[in-house]
Order: C-alpha cells, then structure tokens, then sequence
C-alpha cells in the first residue's frame, strides 16, 4: 500500500481528511506520515507541538498499512 491508495481507503472507511496529513505537513492534532530519508514515520502531532505514538517504518508500505489499521480499529 502506498500514499495513494491509502487515501482511497480511508475515504472508504469515512475517515475526515482533517485527522491524517500523508504528505509530510507537520498539523497539529492530526495522525502525519514523514518520510525523513529512508526512513518513515508516523506520528500523532498535538497542539503543543509534541510527537506521540512515535512509529518508524523502513518502507512506505508498512507505513500506510499501520496507519490503516490505526484508523479501522478506531471506527
């Protein structure tokens, strides 16, 4: 699973585009998936500019699968 085709499947699951940001843009209060190198992390950025449920990836893959399972558990 890519960017792409995660976000097709999160619209799938009526996930509201304002939770996630897939294109690297730090947001607050929202789920970010940051491609640093080879690396990839996923995060939860809050209001105050802190990183929780920090989670780095080797591959964009497992990236997008972990934020969507992350999601499906949640609705």
């Amino acid at each position: 699973m890519n960017k792409d085709i995660l976000k097709k499947e999160l619209d799938k699951l009526g996930v509201n585009p304002n939770e996630y940001s897939l294109n690297g843009n730090i947001e607050s209060d929202k789920i970010v998936l940051y491609q640093n190198y080879s690396k990839w992390e996923v995060f939860y950025f809050d209001e105050r500019g802190g990183r929780n449920c920090e989670k780095v990836f080797c591959n964009e893959e497992d990236a997008c699968s972990y934020i969507y399972e992350l999601f499906k558990s949640n609705k």
